[in-house]
């Protein structure tokens, strides 16, 4: 009887985290925790139109190589930001070998350490999800994996 508690207790919990959908608020990006590689906790701008997320090693590769091509304020000119979800990378190697390396890149990352973030956030396997902003709502999610794909994106969104 405990053991069966304790399932529903959990699954409960689960589903109380909404995934986020069309319509949803930006305020439920922003009730989650994100720090700079630098540790400096940061959070989600009321202006931002793009939000850019990677929760894989190479499809941040992809984001970080795409934006060191650009100058430092190019997210803030395209009222974007970029959130890497590093939840699964072990606290040792995060330590030791990703923080210094994301603290080389010019352009502000945001990174997240929670697990919750990947079941709220959609995603999809080999892809960077691209969260569409506007008036503080959510109004479209897709997904791209190609550096053309991320800069049409950020371009063009910021004409809103």
């Amino acid at each position: 009887m405990k053991i069966f508690l304790v399932f529903l207790s959990l699954c409960v919990c689960a589903l109380s985290a909404e995934t986020l959908h069309v319509g949803s608020k930006l305020s439920q990006l922003n009730s989650f925790k994100y720090e700079t590689p630098n540790g400096r906790e940061v959070k989600i701008p009321k202006t931002v139109s793009l939000v850019i997320v990677a929760f894989e090693k190479d499809t941040g590769i992809l984001v970080n190589e795409y934006l060191n091509t650009k100058d430092s304020f190019y997210l803030q000119k395209n009222n974007s930001i970029f959130i890497a979800d590093i939840h699964d990378t072990p606290k040792f190697l995060t330590n030791m070998f990703a923080l210094p390396k994301l603290r080389k890149f010019k352009h502000p990352i945001y990174l997240h350490y929670e697990d919750k973030f990947h079941t709220v956030v959609p995603s999809k396997k080999k892809k960077v999800t691209l969260v569409h902003i506007k008036d503080s709502k959510i109004d479209n999610i897709s997904y791209i994996s190609t550096k053309e794909a991320l800069k049409a994106a950020i371009e063009n969104f910021s004409i809103n």
